[in-house]
């Protein structure tokens, strides 16, 4: 038995498919089912069941399964603490960014990140809060961009953002008329929103209380730029994040701030609570919050709404 075999377990596990599984071990299929097949017979118990659909694990696979992943995490762990005594930023860094903060945030970063420590690989993934959270624990990712508070004893959060909620409206709408707004002016109609699952969602409905179809059309969306262009070709009006709206929030009239208290949304940096990479984590968030302007920085003192 040795890591590399558990390796490709934990991969079949995940991809339930020998040929998915051995592509991203960067291995032929025949290599990774023969050691898969070793481990087996070392062991003397089936680990997969084999079907034309793919892999399935067997109980006795699934717990298997389990301790090698914790085996791994060890090992990955022994050479995380010697990169830190080093001071080095290399290896491998795995983040999931949920996708209402992905495309108005990572790019504003990454480049940067991969600029400065060259010897650092970084693989992001767009995920949603829980996965997120699930595979955090499960150590199949490192670092979560995500909002919190999430109230997870197991989970690390590191404030970065407080990022303000903004109102887009469309011209012909009520909200259209006002210069700021307050959550209270939230409850006409005409309210565009996030499809249930993401966390911005459960924000907006905290904000603005329970919402209930009106007119002739119910779209919700998993996209806040659909959202964007719902408002802009229709009636009504939707809440968006700052970032998202960056570029024009200073010169469009149609973008109303709320009155203060102005409601925001936490974002964070979140590690299981073993993680050790604080080198890579610091720069991380420096990166971050030198790409986004000062005014969304974390702040104790702003009205967080909260998405659970």
């Amino acid at each position: 038995m040795n890591l590399q075999q558990l390796t490709y377990l934990v991969a079949l596990d995940t991809h339930r498919q020998f040929g998915l599984a051995a592509e991203k071990s960067c291995v032929s299929q025949p290599a990774l089912s023969v050691q898969v097949q070793k481990l087996e017979e070392e062991l003397g118990v089936l680990l997969f069941d084999r079907t034309q659909r793919g892999a399935e694990p067997t109980a006795v696979g699934a717990k298997v399964i389990a301790q090698a992943r914790l085996v791994l995490r060890e090992a990955q762990l022994l050479r995380e603490l010697v990169q830190v005594e080093k001071g080095e930023v290399v290896g491998e860094l795995r983040l999931g960014v949920i996708p209402t903060l992905a495309p108005y945030l990572v790019p504003r970063f990454l480049v940067g990140l991969t600029t400065a420590y060259p010897d650092l690989r970084v693989r992001v993934e767009e995920l949603r809060s829980e996965e997120i959270m699930q595979q955090l624990k499960e150590h199949r990712l490192d670092v979560g961009l995500l909002v919190t508070p999430l109230d997870d004893r197991q989970l690390h959060e590191l404030p970065l953002l407080d990022e303000p909620f903004l109102v887009l409206t469309s011209e012909t709408h009520e909200l259209a008329t006002k210069t700021t707004v307050r959550p209270t002016d939230l409850q006409s109609s005409g309210l565009w929103l996030m499809q249930q699952g993401h966390c911005f969602r459960n924000q907006v409905l905290n904000l603005c209380g329970p919402a209930s179809p009106t007119g002739a059309i119910t779209y919700e969306s998993g996209s806040i730029e659909t959202l964007k262009e719902l408002v802009r070709r229709h009636h009504g009006y939707t809440l968006v994040p700052e970032l998202a709206m960056l570029d024009e929030v200073d010169r469009n009239p149609l973008i109303k701030r709320f009155e203060a208290p102005v409601p925001v949304r936490e974002v964070s940096l979140v590690v299981h609570h073993g993680f050790v990479r604080t080198t890579l984590l610091t720069a991380l968030r420096d990166l971050i919050l030198a790409s986004v302007p000062a005014r969304l920085h974390a702040s104790k003192a702003s009205q967080k709404v909260r998405w659970r």
